[in-house]
């Protein structure tokens, strides 16, 4: 099983990719997962909620997209947030320390509230 990713608008200019399945190997997944993310970046988005609440598994390459990601998103001056990730999901981004790189919060609705209270950068940025 792989993963699928669906993308929604939110309010306050806060996009969010909705992910199911295993963020995992083989490469051809996570690859995809991250041209995904930076796609939508490349389109503007600086205000990105990564809801994983649908996420069985996640290994160090969905670890290490998702860290990549983060990077991408900050050199535009913009914010990524984890949402919803639990079970050996959330143990995984505890253990690697994501969690002081990406804001983890219980659900999307907390996340989009804490990108909410941020300015959105310019796209240009």
């Amino acid at each position: 099983m792989s993963v699928w990713v669906s993308l929604l608008q939110h309010e306050h200019g806060v996009t969010v990719m909705d992910f199911t399945g295993r963020l995992s190997m083989p490469g051809i997944v996570v690859t995809e997962v991250e041209r995904t993310i930076k796609l939508q970046i490349e389109r503007g988005a600086r205000k990105l909620v990564l809801d994983l609440s649908k996420v069985e598994y996640l290994d160090s390459s969905g670890v290490g997209v998702l860290a990549v990601s983060a990077g991408a998103m900050g050199k535009t001056g913009g914010r990524v947030m984890i949402a919803g990730a639990h079970g050996r999901v959330e143990e995984v981004l505890l253990l690697t320390n994501l969690n002081r790189i990406i804001g983890m919060y219980p659900d999307v609705a907390a996340a989009c509230a804490a990108l909410a209270d941020s300015p959105t950068p310019p796209a240009s940025a």
